[in-house]
């Protein structure tokens, strides 16, 4: 009966932070761009969250990697996101340290949302799937470094081979 009452606690929690970030939209403005990330946490006390993603902006893609630590979670878990950029004028201001209060209940499969703010402005709005076994209810900071690599929209276009004589 404990565990039962845990179990629907948990799940009224997470409920409640999705609907927060579901009506955000709302509340954000218009939607500037969209990222979609795959990152591995891993936690004991102290967490660890890698991974890669890549911004769509302006009609263009840009690959980023993703670094960043979380406090109060145990266990591992890694999976997709795909998530709504608000509040993004130029491209510089993208990259940067992102904050965010997170909850994470996942054994086997998972679905949650997060939203987070830079010190920029910039506001991410992600929806994400997981997969492993992880509890976590924290805040936490996630790292966001641009990538050198020319974009896909340039690719199409032909102008990967401009891109790659510039870079050297």
């Amino acid at each position: 009966m404990r565990s039962a009452s845990l179990h629907i606690a948990t799940a009224l929690a997470l409920c409640g932070v999705w609907s927060l970030t579901a009506c955000a939209q709302t509340v954000l403005g218009p939607v500037t761009g969209t990222v979609t990330f795959h990152t591995s946490s891993a936690d004991l006390g102290v967490g660890y969250t890698w991974g890669h993603g890549v911004l769509t902006y302006g009609g263009r893609t840009y690959p980023f990697s993703v670094s960043g630590a979380s406090a109060a979670a145990v266990g591992y878990s890694s999976g997709d996101s795909v998530g709504k950029v608000y509040n993004l004028q130029r491209i510089e201001d993208f990259p940067g340290t992102f904050w965010a209060l997170s909850g994470e209940a996942t054994v086997g499969r998972g679905v949650s949302g997060q939203l987070m703010e830079n010190d920029n402005g910039v506001r991410i709005r992600l929806d994400y799937t997981r997969g492993g076994a992880r509890i976590a209810a924290s805040p936490s900071r996630l790292t966001i470094r641009m990538l050198n690599k020319p974009d896909q929209a340039a690719a199409k276009s032909g102008d990967s081979a401009k891109a790659g004589v510039a870079a050297q």
